[in-house]
């Protein structure tokens, strides 16, 4: 308890000593939400990070706010994702004493920031969040509800930018395609992650072909879909290309906080990946003890309007 005590407070710490040298006494004429994601701490992977950002910009649409993202760690997302019906790019960001309220929200499922926000008597706030928090804000948990404004928010915020509207053209299917994700972080001894558990060697095989069982059994009823897989593990899917028949997507996966390569090819991947699988007809999770759940896949479904499911197995025989 105390070292998250500890942990906490020096986010906190390293948040104030970053926004010493960027105070500014300007004041808004309206509110203001600025959602940052600019390498001070951990801020989580892709799907994580458009979590944060889907959430608050409903709160800013709700409460006639103006709304900006900040996201320039470990990539500008303008490389990737640039403003489709409202213009959110914020290249720098300032700290008004008088007027703006940090929100450290980072892993924080119990706040209620639209009523934090609505109450408060700053008029600017500077966001740090990886939690959706949607149902909450529309006070419901009916799942299309929620599914459908998720949809519409993140619509109206994104669309690929010219550089990876290219790469998609290079990988869309001609037919129906069905796609199976997996996660295992270190399990297969790929890379680092907030995880450490890696498998032996024989324990990895045998891993992959009780995925494998699962995935055949499903993929029995698709007969005529393309079948794509999709992985955190750059291992599984060498495996997928060089012992199956299924269809694997060029380049190497990477957890975009893990991920220290300046290159944008390197975290190129990661969006062809989310975007390709928002168009597939089906999307399948296969989750499999030791293995690991995910958003990503999920959320993509969300965004294409599509079918998704899990295939769970807790215990293995």
């Amino acid at each position: 308890m105390l070292t998250k005590k500890i942990k906490f407070y020096y986010k906190w710490f390293l948040i104030w000593i970053y926004y010493l040298n960027r105070v500014s006494f300007k004041k808004e004429s309206k509110g203001e939400i600025i959602i940052c994601f600019d390498g001070i701490f951990s801020h989580g992977g892709l799907v994580d990070r458009f979590k944060g950002i889907i959430s608050f910009y409903e709160i800013a649409k709700r409460l006639d706010y103006n709304f900006f993202i900040h996201f320039n760690s470990p990539f500008n997302l303008t490389d990737f994702l640039v403003p489709n019906k409202v213009f959110w790019m914020k290249d720098k960001v300032f700290y008004n004493p008088f007027t703006t309220g940090v929100l450290y929200l980072m892993n924080d499922f119990n706040s209620d920031p639209y009523t934090t926000i609505k109450n408060s008597k700053h008029n600017r706030f500077i966001v740090y969040s990886n939690i959706d928090y949607l149902g909450k804000i529309l006070n419901t948990d009916v799942e299309n509800e929620i599914h459908s404004k998720w949809r519409e928010n993140f619509i109206e915020l994104f669309k690929p930018s010219k550089f990876l509207e290219e790469k998609l053209k290079t990988v869309k299917s001609t037919r129906n395609a069905v796609a199976f994700h997996t996660r295992f972080t270190t399990l297969l001894g790929d890379f680092k992650d907030t995880t450490n558990l890696e498998l032996k060697a024989t324990e990895k095989v045998n891993l992959i072909e009780k995925v494998l069982v699962e995935v055949n059994k499903k993929t029995a009823s698709f007969q005529d879909y393309d079948i794509y897989m999709f992985s955190d593990s750059i291992n599984f899917l060498k495996y997928i290309k060089e012992n199956t028949s299924y269809k694997v997507l060029e380049g190497e996966p990477k957890h975009i906080d893990l991920n220290n390569n300046d290159s944008v090819e390197s975290d190129l991947k990661t969006f062809i990946d989310f975007y390709f699988m928002s168009t597939c007809e089906f999307v399948f999770l296969v989750q499999l003890s030791p293995m690991y759940n995910s958003n990503f896949s999920k959320y993509a479904s969300i965004v294409g309007n599509t079918k998704f499911d899990k295939i769970i197995a807790i215990k293995n025989a």
